[in-house]
């Protein structure tokens, strides 16, 4: 006998997780996530967690602004820590047109709304001791910023989708999406059919072989992130901030009495899913130390007590770059039911509960709440045709994430 649900999610991941909570929250029954592996396991198991209210479009600033509230507020209403550790950050510059531009993005964002100061290197140094002050010219204090510790997270929403009636299958991948005339009727897994009227295609990097099988085209290249952890450092807070660090391009967040270390170098490597084998997994992305020594290089200058620290464990991840930035989330227009959420462009688990309550909306209500028109799965029509194009677009996001007049923050 078909097993049957109205929604099948593809992707355990956060955002599967997040938008199976959501539709579950918002009324849906017979939600169903397809999971090849363990819930989390891919890349948010790789991710640093960073969440920061401190962006370049009105749209993500309010929208991060509403998820900070939501994960203070997440324990009392669910009885549980959801990993948000609201630590503070500091966005450091070490460059006269840096300062500019942060001074500028320090009153744009008063104008939105967010809590947000600029205070002295001396400041900084006391929240944050490794700082070297000397050649730091002007720091921005965002209080209610932090990081999510991604499994935390993740697990959390799982567990609250479970307790609305979501069901999650674990080792259970998905083999094929039926469609007849041009409509989603189910999904094919090892373990079975499930009739379905609606899929949501949330699998990150793997995005493009489904798109593939469907002859569809989704405007994303997945591209290899790295994170550093250091041993144990004398003088780190437990509490200490999340700094960013564009004029090296790098961040910090404490990580168990260490530093965790994550940046975005000049030349990234950018990976085809279809080169890789079948049974390939996030863990397995190969590792390149020349990346720490690169971005070490810059980021020393700030924080010279680094230089001699000792690594003890990196990890890698494949987020997957749109050509702009931002993410590609909507309806597949030519097969009525299909939907896709990809393109976190690094900021997977800060936008995990706004994946899933846009997803979410465009499902049960046909459209969201906020203007998702630069969000919008179609929105870059036919000009990527060449993928040529669409490579040279994704890795410049992802080399200039921090760039001035460029990047995302």
């Amino acid at each position: 006998m078909t097993e049957t649900a109205r929604v099948v999610i593809i992707g355990g991941g956060i955002w599967g997780c997040s938008i199976a909570y959501h539709l579950a929250r918002a009324g849906v029954a017979d939600v169903v996530v397809l999971e090849r592996g363990e819930l989390a396991s891919g890349n948010t198991s790789q991710a640093a967690g960073l969440v920061g209210q401190l962006r370049a479009s009105e749209l993500m600033a309010r929208s991060i602004m509403a998820v900070v509230d939501r994960l203070s507020r997440w324990q009392a209403e669910h009885g549980e820590d959801p990993g948000f550790r609201q630590v503070g950050s500091v966005k450091l510059a070490l460059t006269d047109a840096r300062v500019r531009e942060l001074e500028a993005q320090v009153a744009q964002a008063r104008r939105w709304g967010l809590a947000v100061e600029l205070i002295a290197p001396r400041e900084a140094q006391m929240r944050v001791p490794l700082l070297e002050t000397k050649g730091v010219k002007a720091c921005a204090w965002i209080p209610t910023d932090g990081y999510a510790e991604p499994y935390t997270l993740a697990m959390a929403l799982a567990r609250a989708a479970r307790r609305l009636g979501v069901k999650m299958r674990t080792q259970t991948p998905a083999t094929a999406i039926t469609i007849e005339r041009g409509k989603v009727t189910g999904v094919e897994t090892a373990k079975g059919p499930i009739a379905c009227e609606t899929v949501v295609v949330a699998v990150g990097p793997w995005s493009e072989l489904i798109g593939r099988a469907l002859a569809l085209r989704f405007d994303t290249i997945p591209i290899r992130h790295q994170l550093w952890v250091t041993a144990p450092i004398e003088g780190v807070p437990r509490e200490m901030p999340v700094v960013r660090v564009p004029d090296a391009s790098v961040y910090l967040r404490p990580e168990v009495g260490g530093v965790l270390i994550g940046g975005f170098e000049r030349a990234p490597k950018r990976f085809a899913m279809a080169d890789l084998p079948a049974g390939f997994t996030i863990e397995q992305t190969e590792r390149d130390q020349r990346v720490l020594e690169e971005l070490g290089a810059g980021l020393t200058r700030a924080f010279p007590a680094l230089q001699a620290a000792p690594v003890i464990r990196g990890c890698a991840g494949l987020p997957t770059f749109t050509p702009d930035g931002n993410f590609l989330i909507g309806r597949v227009p030519s097969i009525h039911g299909l939907f896709a959420a990809t393109g976190c462009n690094a900021l997977g688990i800060a936008g995990s509960l706004l994946i899933g309550q846009w997803m979410s909306e465009l499902i049960v209500d046909g459209k969201a709440s906020a203007d998702l028109s630069t969000q919008g799965l179609t929105r870059f029509g036919s000009r990527y045709g060449s993928r040529g194009r669409l490579h040279a677009d994704c890795e410049s996001i992802y080399a200039n994430f921090y760039a001035l007049d460029k990047g995302a923050f």
